[in-house]
């Protein structure tokens, strides 16, 4: 039976309620303390009660490491520690275990013995300082010549632009053109894909951040959890499949797996290479797939730049026409100019991450009566590219150049987009039936479809032209 991150505290406890350890160990100790390391691993603290002496080689403290070492299985740290006195050697270290940033466990009760407590070790780090492409999954030249997807970032400066609801609206005009496309909420901090297609809590197949944390522990023996979605209204006659991989069930444990990720593996490349091995499970377990959409989280995040540098072909960029995003946008048009493709793609040196540049959240024609805000957008676009993105020696494209990464395409504010996107039927009501088409209308609109067209001519996709159902790809 293998053990998840959620079950270990409760293993533990079950160690503890064996008769050999709850009459011979437990009667000797003043508190337990479990320490739950950055990746997810258990170790022991035992603080005997006073006048109490446990020796290493304690029969009771024998069985105890034999039952860990059962119930645990890989989540086992191997390692007990007690304390030895003023000599200790692990003196410095027993005082951090018994620091204030240990916590009553929830099951202790007030004047229970021995005492419980958790001390979980957490590490984040940011990653946007590579200013070179790494190794992707797979070779661009693969994409292009249709044998594997390409794989996209949709990704903000700030949040609550529209990213997400871009990422499905591209997706489902994508399927709804026979194109077979897989989307993955790399959003971990504020996921949202699954809420959107109606899979609560109550799912049990877990998401990204279950495989980046069991993947390693559980010996590369986790499955991803892929979820198919099939429904007609969304994909329309003879529309493809989508694949959902969700970022995970927020539950009472997300928030402890979402500290253990530890983000500064990408010094060593640990992390990136376990994203690259999902994304290319991603593919086995689809295949054929056209594109591979990933909504990336919002800010200089480490997630947000590994997406982009170190596992896309292409980005979907996300602004508003604010100073706020200016600042950061700015930032980030300088990191993608820097990046390029490593040597072994048959490209030209300087060519860069392809990109598609988006003014998210901006005001309707029907509602000004012209687009003065897009425009101004536009020349900022061009004014910043040029600066930061294009190097002195460069020919610069026409501003109007629709090919070139610095020209806006629009998504406009919509007040039905703004609330509860619920891309599945709450009920067998034909209302409920107009909700979901009318929302499928709105998310798959000439603006949505201009993005979608776009990733099919730089990936060289016909948009329109594929046979629904054909077999694709090797």
């Amino acid at each position: 039976m293998v053990v998840t991150f959620g079950e270990t505290f409760e293993k533990v406890r079950e160690c503890f309620q064996e008769a050999s350890i709850s009459e011979r160990l437990v009667p000797k100790l003043a508190s337990i303390t479990i320490i739950r390391d950055v990746k997810g691993k258990i170790r022991l603290f035992l603080r005997p009660s006073e006048g109490q002496t446990i020796e290493k080689e304690d029969t009771a403290l024998v069985n105890l490491r034999q039952l860990l070492e059962q119930k645990l299985g890989n989540y086992y740290g191997q390692d007990i520690w007690l304390p030895m006195g003023e000599k200790d050697p692990y003196k410095a270290l027993i005082e951090a275990i018994e620091s204030k940033d240990r916590v009553k466990a929830d099951w202790w009760s007030e004047g229970d013995s021995p005492k419980w407590y958790i001390l979980e070790r957490h590490i984040a780090k940011q990653a946007w300082t590579d200013n070179r492409l790494s190794s992707l999954p797979w070779k661009e030249r693969f994409v292009i010549q249709g044998h594997k997807p390409a794989i996209i970032s949709f990704f903000s400066f700030k949040g609550g632009v529209g990213r997400t609801s871009t990422l499905v609206a591209t997706a489902l005009t994508l399927a709804r053109n026979g194109h077979r496309v897989a989307m993955v909420d790399l959003d971990l901090e504020a996921p949202g894909l699954a809420t959107i297609f109606g899979m609560d809590e109550n799912n049990p197949n877990g998401g990204v951040i279950d495989y980046l944390l069991e993947h390693e522990i559980q010996e590369r023996n986790w499955p991803l959890p892929i979820t198919p979605i099939t429904n007609s209204t969304l994909l329309g006659d003879g529309g493809e499949t989508l694949h959902l991989l969700t970022a995970g069930i927020i539950d009472k444990n997300y928030l402890e797996k979402l500290a253990r990720l530890d983000f500064q593996n990408l010094v060593d490349g640990g992390f990136q290479v376990t994203m690259q091995n999902m994304l290319a499970e991603l593919e086995r377990r689809t295949k054929p797939l056209d594109f591979i959409l990933m909504d990336a989280r919002a800010g200089f995040h480490d997630i947000g730049g590994l997406a982009i540098s170190s596992l896309s072909h292409a980005a979907v960029i996300f602004g508003t026409q604010s100073r706020q995003s200016w600042a950061g946008l700015t930032q980030v048009i300088r990191h993608v100019a820097l990046i390029k493709k490593k040597d072994d793609e048959p490209t030209n040196d300087d060519e860069r991450l392809p990109l598609i540049f988006v003014h998210s959240m901006s005001p309707s024609i029907a509602m000004t009566g012209s687009q003065p805000e897009l425009v101004e957008f536009g020349d900022k676009a061009y004014t910043v590219f040029q600066e930061n993105y294009y190097f002195s020696e460069e020919d610069v494209p026409n501003q109007n150049d629709d090919q070139a990464p610095f020209f806006p395409y629009e998504i406009p504010y919509d007040q039905e987009l703004r609330g509860d996107i619920a891309l599945f039927l709450k009920s067998s009501s034909p209302e409920e039936s107009r909700r979901l088409s009318n929302l499928v209308e709105r998310l798959t609109n000439s603006n949505y479809r201009r993005i979608a067209q776009r990733l099919c001519d730089l990936f060289g996709r016909d948009f329109t032209n594929w046979t629904v159902g054909s077999s694709r790809g090797v």
